[in-house]
């Protein structure tokens, strides 16, 4: 064969005018493949040339396939699992939309009634046992029972009736979804300019078997692509308006108005110090290997309402970077998957789900999984238990709101409250339970030189401790943290493996505060007595406040 790049090595390596090189000068060997090969043969032949030729039985050249047929070939079929997925999307849109109460909240008491009333229910095996119980009798006696409905449907009960288990809404399949769409069809009825349910329940049954066609790896036909598309863009025209409400006033416009205030002067800072702030150890220093999504994941972490609406450009603000064009096409790109989507990987492992999204005003809303929150609640309220029989230690539980962190005081028994000393036990990203002392002062000046005082007796703070600390002092916020970490912890760990968590809590929380609490306080001391001469230069401008 001759390929473009067999041209270019040999005008490369023989270094010779173009005259002077001939056709066979060029030529390469390749492996050629049959029409009926497995497609991972040439993939892998692939690997070695950019193109591959395929004969038949008397080795006479049938085709040629490039690396670029292959790339394309495999473009489409992701396109047709996108096409797919907007389509069960889009129907699980509908949906919920039919089963939400007047504040616009989904009603997860009408859903669950919604999905046991498809789920399967074993009527039928009833009918079958009733006529077999009829066949029996009747031809053992040789006449014509008369059924007692009451008996046989108790005898049915007992021995044969199984209700299926209930799914969760994200565990429905296509099916379930086409059949739920149907008991709402009434509802849309409006929408769909009084299309009947038999109009379109054949074009989803086509949808589906195609879908499960795309699911096994089988190929599917030109128009079955076509009615994909088609389907699509139908029920995406017809889906239901969702409004999402924009920010209030206070925060409408940028990530840096809703989330955090740069204080562009030590005027800013004295108006701050007037407020109450609120603890929130969510900041995290990510690096080169996270997500482009991890900062969109760690917004999330802090923000205080159940419900958060977001526009795409805020978005884009948040991660620092554009959204691929797949986020402003297609309704899937912004599914709850927790396995093949990397982004809504990221916002269900910090406990938020999309709840809403509109595409035409490019708006989306983001919602606290509740199930989560029970689970942080009930998680932190046992770990607070636990720490109260802590020998010499004088522990002040906080109530827990359903976030994915809690904050204790701590103080030798004996002491004031002064002397008291706030320790955070939080889950954060990458399946981490971490306790930390997270620096963040009235003053927020004051943070980062009590971390360089503390950081500048590292040596000493972890022998005491007896390990390495993560010495945390993230550059660009007004906080810091100093944390100890344990791996292969997630609040969505079974029960066995959250006690073990629990007491991995209560066994470092001493050896935490004996290592840290008296050279913190004294860091505060000191920093508090010479503030000129501590600041060490910091630029305010150029931090953040995360309150």
């Amino acid at each position: 064969m001759i390929t473009s790049d067999s041209l270019l090595k040999a005008l490369s390596y023989f270094k010779d005018s173009l005259n002077s090189i001939k056709v066979s000068h060029a030529a390469v060997k390749t492996k050629a493949c049959r029409i009926d090969d497995e497609l991972s043969e040439l993939l892998q032949a692939l690997g070695d040339t950019n193109a591959i030729p395929i004969v038949d039985k008397q080795n006479k050249l049938q085709a040629i396939v490039t690396s670029y047929d292959t790339a394309e070939y495999f473009r489409r079929r992701a396109e047709d699992i996108m096409l797919a997925g907007d389509i069960e999307t889009t129907l699980k849109d509908f949906i919920e939309n039919s089963h939400r109460n007047d504040t616009g909240e989904l009603d997860t008491a009408a859903l669950s009634t919604a999905i046991q009333s498809i789920t399967a229910s074993g009527s039928n095996l009833k009918g079958k046992f009733k006529s077999a119980l009829l066949s029996y009798i009747g031809r053992t006696t040789h006449s014509t029972p008369t059924p007692d409905d009451t008996t046989i449907d108790s005898v049915y009960n007992e021995y044969l009736h199984q209700q299926a288990p209930l799914k969760t809404f994200d565990k429905l399949t296509l099916f379930d979804f086409i059949q739920m769409f149907r008991n709402i069809w009434d509802d849309y009825s409006t929408n769909f300019k009084d299309l009947t349910w038999d109009a379109i329940s054949q074009l989803l049954e086509d949808v589906r078997e195609t879908r499960n066609a795309i699911a096994h790896f089988r190929e599917i036909t030109p128009q079955q692509r076509e009615q994909l598309k088609f389907c699509a863009d139908f029920l995406d025209r017809h889906r239901p308006t969702v409004n999402i409400p924009l920010k209030t006033e206070e925060n409408l416009t940028t990530v840096t108005q809703t989330n955090t205030r740069t204080a562009s002067n030590l005027q800013g800072i004295s108006n701050l110090l007037d407020q109450d702030i609120e603890l929130n150890p969510t900041e995290e220093e990510l690096d080169h290997s996270d997500s482009r999504y991890a900062p969109l994941a760690v917004w999330l972490q802090s923000q205080t309402d159940d419900r958060v609406p977001s526009t795409f450009e805020e978005i884009e603000a948040i991660i620092e970077d554009k959204l691929p064009p797949s986020a402003r096409e297609h309704r899937n790109w912004w599914a709850n998957d927790n396995v093949s989507h990397v982004q809504s990987i990221q916002w269900l492992e910090a406990g938020w789900r999309v709840s809403s999204v509109n595409m035409t005003s490019e708006r989306v809303v983001f919602s606290r999984v509740e199930e989560l929150s029970m689970k942080y609640i009930d998680f932190f309220s046992q770990l607070q238990d636990k720490l109260q029989y802590i020998d010499d230690l004088s522990i002040q539980p906080v109530g827990n709101q359903g976030r994915n962190w809690v904050y204790i005081t701590v103080k030798l028994e004996g002491e004031t409250d002064n002397e008291a000393t706030r320790i955070v036990f939080s889950f954060s990203r990458r399946s981490r339970f971490r306790i930390e002392l997270y620096i963040s002062e009235k003053d927020p000046r004051h943070n980062k030189p009590i971390f360089d005082l503390l950081h500048a007796q590292k040596e000493e703070i972890e022998a005491e401790f007896g390990a390495s600390l993560s010495w945390e002092r993230l550059n660009g916020k007004m906080t810091s943290r100093i944390a100890y970490y344990r791996g292969n912890s997630s609040i969505k760990d079974s029960e066995e493996e959250l006690l073990k968590v629990q007491d991995w809590a209560t066994h470092i929380l001493p050896k935490f505060y004996h290592a840290l609490s008296e050279k913190f306080i004294e860091a505060q001391q000191q920093i508090i007595a010479e503030p000129e001469t501590n600041f060490h230069g910091e630029d305010i401008s150029e931090l953040q406040l995360t309150h």
